[in-house]
Formats: C-alpha cells, sequence, structure tokens
C-alpha cells in the first residue's frame, strides 16, 4: 500500500535534510560566480522553469519550511513556544558567525589599523545589524572590500529574513485558529498561484523591474505550497512513479507563461519523494543536511574570504574549496551553536509563560530532542 504524506511525516526518520543541503550546495555555486565575476547580472545564469538553479534552491527551502513549520503548529498548537523555537533555530547561527567574522576574520584582513577598525564600536554594530536582521549588508570597515562583490559579507541572509517573517505570520494565523482549515488553504493558495501565474509568470525575468513585490509573491507561493502539503498530507501519496508523472506534466512546461508553477510544483513533489521515498543518495546527503544552515550561513563568507586570500581563483575553484569548509562550519553551528539552542526552548518557553497570566503558567514538560529542522 502506498504510504500518504501523513504517514511519512508521522514516522521519526526522513531523509528531508538531503533537500536543504542540495538547495544550500546550489546557493553556494552560484555565489561561487558572485564573488569571482565583477559585474555579473541574474540574467547571465542559465535559467529553468523562469529561474536560475540558485533561486531553485531557496524556493526549496521555503516550500520545506511551509510543510515542517506547518506540520509542527498543527501537532502542537502554542504561538508563543512555535516563535521561541523560530528565533532560537534562527538567531545564534548567525550571532556566533557575525562575531566570528567581525571580531576573528576582520582583524585579520581588514586594511585599517586595529584602533581603527574597532573605532566607534563598528564590529559590535556590524553583529548587531546582521543578528537581528535589520541590515544583512551591513559591513565592516575595510574588510573584503576590493573584490568581484565588495562588501557584501552575508548576502544569503535576505531569504532568512523572509521566512522569520512568514514563520510570525504562521504563528499569528495559529493563534487565531486558521492553521489546518482546508478550505481557506486551499483558496489562499489559489490565489497567490494566481497572482504568481499572472503577474510574475515570466519568472525571474520580472525580478529586475520588480524586486521586493517579486520576492514576497513567489516566496508566499512556495511557502503557501508547503503549508498545503501540510494540510492535505492525508490525501498526497509518496510514490516514485507518481514522481514520474508529475515530472512529465511539468518539463513540457518549463519554458511557458506557467514555468514558474511547474517548477514550484515539481520541486515540492521532488521533496516529498527525496524524503521519504528513499532514493539512491539521499540518505548520505540527509546526514550532511543536518549541517545545512550553518553551511548556508556562513558559505559566502567563506567565498569571499577564500577570494581575497587566493584573487586567481576561478569560479570552480572557490566552490570546490568553499563547500567542505562550509560543511564544517555548518557542523561546528549545529554541534556548538544551533543543537544547545533548540535545548532551550522549552525552558525560554516556560520562563516567559510564566510571566503571562493568560497562560495561567502552563510550561509544556516534554523536553525538546535537537533536530534537523
Amino acid at each position: 500500500m502506498t504510504p500518504t504524506l501523513a504517514d511519512c511525516l508521522d514516522r521519526r526518520s526522513n531523509d528531508l535534510a538531503a533537500v536543504r543541503i542540495i538547495a544550500a550546495a546550489a546557493v553556494l555555486w552560484a555565489h561561487a560566480w558572485v564573488v569571482t565575476t565583477p559585474d555579473l547580472k541574474t540574467a547571465d545564469f542559465m535559467h529553468v522553469f523562469g529561474f536560475s538553479l540558485d533561486f531553485h534552491g531557496v524556493h526549496a527551502f521555503f516550500i520545506l519550511s511551509g510543510m515542517l513549520l506547518a506540520r509542527s503548529y498543527m501537532t502542537r498548537p502554542d504561538a508563543l513556544r512555535f516563535v521561541v523555537a523560530r528565533l532560537m533555530r534562527y538567531l545564534p547561527g548567525i550571532f556566533v558567525s557575525t562575531a566570528i567574522a567581525a571580531l576573528v576574520i576582520g582583524p585579520l584582513v581588514t586594511r585599517l589599523p586595529l584602533e581603527a577598525y574597532f573605532a566607534d564600536g563598528a564590529p559590535f554594530r556590524f553583529i548587531a545589524a546582521v543578528t537581528s536582521l535589520i541590515d544583512i549588508n551591513a559591513t565592516l570597515p575595510a574588510t573584503l572590500d576590493q573584490g568581484a562583490e565588495p562588501n557584501t559579507l552575508y548576502i544569503p541572509l535576505w531569504t532568512v529574513r523572509y521566512e522569520l517573517v512568514f514563520a510570525i505570520c504562521l504563528a499569528i494565523a495559529g493563534a487565531l485558529g486558521l492553521v489546518g482549515r482546508r478550505a481557506l488553504t486551499l483558496a489562499a493558495l489559489v490565489a497567490t498561484l494566481a497572482v504568481n501565474v499572472v503577474w510574475f509568470w515570466n519568472g525571474e525575468a520580472a525580478h529586475l523591474d520588480l524586486g521586493s513585490p517579486h520576492h514576497l509573491v513567489r516566496f508566499t507561493s512556495a511557502f503557501g505550497i508547503g503549508i498545503a502539503l501540510a494540510t492535505f498530507a492525508d490525501r498526497i501519496p509518496v510514490s516514485k512513479r507518481l514522481f514520474g508523472l508529475v515530472a512529465a506534466v511539468a518539463v513540457p512546461l518549463a519554458f511557458t507563461p506557467l514555468a514558474a508553477l511547474a517548477g514550484m510544483a515539481l520541486i515540492a513533489y521532488a521533496i516529498v519523494v527525496i524524503g521519504f521515498a528513499r532514493p539512491p543518495l539521499a540518505g548520505a546527503l540527509a546526514r550532511l543536511g543536518t549541517w545545512s544552515y550553518g553551511f548556508y550561513v556562513s558559505g559566502f563568507l567563506i567565498e569571499q574570504c577564500l577570494v581575497h586570500a587566493a584573487p586567481s581563483l576561478n569560479a570552480v575553484g572557490v566552490f570546490v574549496l568553499a563547500f567542505p569548509l562550509a560543511l564544517a562550519a555548518g557542523w561546528l553551528s549545529w554541534r556548538y551553536v544551533e543543537a544547545p539552542s533548540i535545548a532551550l526552548v522549552n525552558p525560554i518557553t516556560g520562563a516567559i509563560a510564566r510571566r503571562l497570566p493568560w497562560r495561567d503558567g502552563a510550561v509544556d514538560p516534554m523536553p525538546d530532542r535537537p533536530t534537523n529542522r
């Protein structure tokens, strides 16, 4: 009997983390070209289904997050705990990475004397600005400012900012009792996808002119598809054969006005198959995917440092060297920052709850188990 997505989500083990490392690697590959090629434009990348491969990787992140976060809230409907968990999942890793960038890497590579580098507390303002996601384009004084993409250290974090906002919106919707309502989920998804098709049918080509509205619509579409996967999980079969059918329908649409939507649908079901149907290499990639968040956060900084140290490196060389270094950064982040931070979610939630009269001091006694979600 073919299992449903709900059956698979109820299992304790899966290979969903494989999706994260594949997506993060796609972004790292694209950024290797960005840091080595002056004046590189989005249009210079190969496009299929309306977008370059790195943007498809980002869409995979949003679809996967929408599915897992919605499923998490439906399983454990506690808005306060949900928000605390998201903040503890996203921010500590960024804080530690930016602290290392500002207080270790910066002093080593800056062109300024250390007194000037630390003047007015610039490195500490940098840490606060990037960690809070208020200004992910913040710079360090005279640091990594002479390459093909100068003064840019944490460019991937602009997508994390969207994801955190979506997570908070999901918590608000959950507190209002809206998460899990099938008719509402379907109506909202259809409306969002209609805007995607009608207004942004040509995919990334609209990016140059429309900017933030374009990002908002496509990320909302991807996140909404993930929420729909979680909401209708008991009706979605997990089947390699069905993936073949989805691909057979989607691929002919790759260069049509429905390209962006077809690409997201194909990615969504690919996530389901990779995560639960045990395709080749999924298990090995999932083990690497446990470290994908730190990989994603620090990957661009690592590439910039490589170009600074060896300006003659080409994009392929930067990617080949950056990949294992980013994996190492991801392992360190997971082992010493992310997993310990996740373990603090229940204690922090309990401490806050005891100070909220409408929570009646209720504290969930079940401890968190660190996971790669």
